[in-house]
């Protein structure tokens, strides 16, 4: 299959509105291209209308499964778009429109991976089985690779997940380390009372978690050799009427997410903050707990196979090795590697504007990535 249809796929792609939680529409594109390249797609039900779209093929003797993946949603539509976000516009070998880099460019790349391997009977004798898995919900909860742990694909023995790291600088690379994540919540409880007769009656959960966000800063937040200092945010407070009312508020929510370096776990930190709370010697009772989404630090070690057998093919195809690095974001690389135990490799097509107006493609990337991943998997699986 040419470039120029990689990249008709991708136009194809961005065409289709994939906004969380609705990735149906563009999950049935992908089944089509599937079934295009004479194999029946496996359908995952995550939740009405939020499948899983998978297929594989045993290729050869060879006891390695690899699978080639990405994820079907995007984020939302930002402010300010210079042009149609779901009508793909290339201006100097970029295309534009949401999703082009995170990441339609790179299920496509996928995509093509698998089915280069699957229509080139020469590689067949060095190879195993080979798989391919577009998943929903990345941009959310990750329920879409949780799920994917949960089928035949949670056996892999490598995957390959088309994220937009091209590995070209130290501001572009190819991750290794990454993060976990917790989502704190915390809900403060306190006594309602008359707040202009008698507000000394009540107990003000309002202030009192004003106090704990303010201490926040206190946090003993781990710091990593690559990743730097961790950091958290106050995502947000609610409490107080909803109808105006001169009452003391009782009751109070925050929300905080917060990074965890590796080796750091979320019961750590769940006590961390249990033990800042409990030092404010507050009159309000708090409770402490976590919400979804919240993942485990992602760390490949740099000598094993997976990620050595991708330099190898990166070296050869690019001239040069790969730039690894650290990243301070999360991916579904979380989930299948520090979850299911699966290692991971993040690689895909560069571009800019992740979340962002104008978000693009450069489109030069596209055949270097589809190499890549084709002799990565080659290498892996005839180590």
């Amino acid at each position: 299959m040419s470039l120029p249809a990689l990249e008709e796929l991708i136009d194809r792609m961005v065409r289709v509105d994939s906004r969380v939680p609705v990735e149906e529409p563009l999950a049935r594109l992908v089944a089509d291209e599937i079934r295009s390249a004479g194999l029946e797609p496996e359908w995952q039900e995550t939740a009405p209308r939020r499948p899983n779209v998978c297929c594989s093929a045993r290729l050869g003797t060879k006891p390695s499964f690899v699978t080639f993946t990405g994820h079907l949603d995007t984020v939302d539509v930002a402010q300010g778009w210079s042009s149609d976000p779901f009508t793909p516009a290339v201006r100097h070998r970029r295309m534009h429109g949401l999703g082009a880099v995170d990441m339609k460019s790179g299920l496509a790349c996928a995509w093509f991976a698998f089915r280069r391997l699957l229509e080139s009977p020469e590689l067949h004798p060095g190879l195993g089985r080979i798989g391919f898995a577009a998943t929903v919900d990345e941009e959310a909860y990750g329920t879409g690779a949780r799920a994917l742990l949960e089928t035949e694909y949670g056996k892999s023995d490598l995957m390959l997940l088309a994220e937009p790291f091209f590995g070209s600088s130290a501001a572009d690379p190819v991750p290794y380390v990454m993060p976990g994540k917790v989502l704190y919540r915390i809900v403060v409880s306190g006594r309602s009372s008359h707040a202009l007769s008698h507000p000394e009656r009540g107990i003000n959960a309002v202030d009192d978690a004003a106090r704990i966000v303010l201490a926040l800063e206190k946090l003993p937040l781990g710091v990593h050799p690559v990743l730097g200092p961790m950091n958290y945010s106050t995502l947000k407070i609610d409490g107080g009427y909803r109808v105006y009312a001169t009452v003391v508020p009782e009751r109070c929510e925050i929300i905080v997410t917060r990074l965890l370096a590796p080796g750091e776990t979320r019961p750590g930190a769940v006590d961390q903050l249990r033990a800042l709370v409990g030092s404010l010697d507050l009159a309000s009772r708090v409770e402490v707990e976590t919400a979804p989404p919240s993942y485990d630090p992602f760390l490949l070690e740099p000598d094993h196979p997976g990620l050595a057998a991708f330099t190898a093919a990166y070296t050869a195809r690019l001239g040069r090795p790969p730039v690894l690095g650290g990243l301070l974001g999360i991916t579904d690389g979380n989930i299948y590697l520090a979850e299911g135990g699966i290692p991971t490799v993040i690689f895909g097509p560069r571009g800019a504007g992740l979340h962002e107006k104008d978000e693009y493609v450069e489109l030069d990337t596209l055949g270097p990535v589809v190499d890549i991943m084709v002799d990565t998997a080659v290498r892996f699986a005839g180590r």
